[in-house]
């Protein structure tokens, strides 16, 4: 399995990231802050995964960090594993506890009995953090962005293959299969893994794979994580030319995805970007189409965010990963995008797939197309 980054890359990593937890402490006025939820977790080791239930939110190994230690708090079942395969070298002091002794947070509150403490759950007398503590995975570091590219390269050769192989008869939870096994051999877990196959497109937002057989057209979209990073990705399959109102479709979300790329610059308002993207429904002649679906905003460690877009006060910010996903009845654009000093860049775009130019008020952008079988 193929792996990015070295050990020395991980352990600068986590310095880094460190030290974004540490002046949290010192703005917050904290002492102590414990991340327990996967996804923070998966950050601040740098790709390390404290998961034992896959579709929880919660891991299984807590992280607490103080202003001169750090301690990784779990059952005794897991903890030597965690920190031998997912924090090596990191310096963390293990606590841990029999199952039928104590849990894992009572373990913390002893640990930080005293303390003022905050917490990515609810923990018994800490303060509560959300957003607070994603924005703290922004920038993107290096090792981010290239783990990043790597799984945005990955998907999209996944996604290809596995479109090119797509024969009319073949069932929606066929399809998902063969997606889930793909993606696992690349080392990663699918989040959410949406299959729908003709009429199913038309009719709902979410076409969950179902026994429904291919005919015409098919929509994919796996979302796939490894190392705690997303990319989440539609793609559109037709067998024949598409009837002429599902062609219409498929230009205007790619239109709208085009224009949203080419706004994405640091300092941007979310809430511009979404003026605009109603402003593109409405000149499209698909006006109310926008409320039928999520609009957008930012991954990464993060499954995805769209409630930035009604924040007035949230902004786009340089080395930011972004999922938007637009849709317009019988059509879907969503494409993993990175923010870097070099502008915008589809990471999910790659040779094998067809593309088509776009002209937007700034500049032309170049996106994924209907593959036409």
């Amino acid at each position: 399995m193929e792996q990015v980054g070295t050990p020395e890359q991980v352990l600068a990593d986590v310095g880094i990231k460190e030290e974004r937890v540490r002046a949290f402490l010192e703005q917050e006025g904290l002492d102590a802050l414990v991340l327990g939820r996967q996804d923070n977790f998966a950050w601040l080791t740098a790709g390390g995964d404290n998961r034992v239930i896959t579709t929880s939110e919660m891991g299984f190994g807590y992280l607490v960090l103080a202003r001169d230690r750090k301690w990784l708090v779990s059952h005794s079942m897991d903890g030597q594993r965690f920190i031998d395969e997912q924090v090596p070298g990191q310096g963390y002091e293990l606590v841990t506890s029999y199952w039928h002794q104590a849990s894992p947070e009572q373990k913390v509150l002893t640990l930080t009995r005293g303390m003022v403490v905050g917490a990515d759950f609810a923990l018994e007398g800490a303060q509560l953090y959300g957003p607070e503590l994603v924005d703290l995975h922004y920038p993107l570091t290096d090792l981010d962005i290239e783990r990043c590219r790597w799984i945005g390269c990955t998907a999209h050769q996944i996604l290809t293959q596995v479109a090119y192989d797509l024969e009319p008869g073949v069932t929606e939870q066929e399809v998902a299969s063969r997606l889930l096994y793909e993606y696992a051999l690349a080392g990663m877990t699918v989040d959410v893994l949406i299959v729908g196959f003709d009429k199913r497109i038309r009719d709902y937002r979410h076409p969950m794979p179902t026994e429904n057989t291919l005919e015409r057209y098919a929509l994919l979209h796996p979302a796939a994580r490894r190392w705690g990073l997303h990319a989440n990705i539609t793609r559109l399959v037709h067998f024949g030319q598409p009837p002429s109102n599902t062609r219409r479709a498929m230009d205007g979300v790619a239109t709208i995805g085009a224009h949203v790329a080419a706004m994405l610059a640091p300092g941007v308002p979310f809430a511009d970007i979404l003026a605009e993207q109603i402003r593109l429904y409405r000149m499209l002649g698909y006006s109310g189409e926008w409320m039928y679906h999520f609009q957008g905003g930012i991954t990464g460690y993060t499954l995805a965010d769209p409630t930035r877009c009604r924040d007035p006060e949230a902004r786009v910010v340089e080395r930011q990963a972004y999922d938007y996903f637009v849709t317009i009845t019988a059509a879907k654009f969503e494409e993993f995008m990175l923010l870097t000093e070099d502008g915008i860049e589809f990471a999910s775009m790659g040779p094998g797939w067809p593309a088509r130019t776009i002209q937007t008020p700034d500049r032309e952008i170049v996106v994924p197309d209907v593959l036409i079988r």
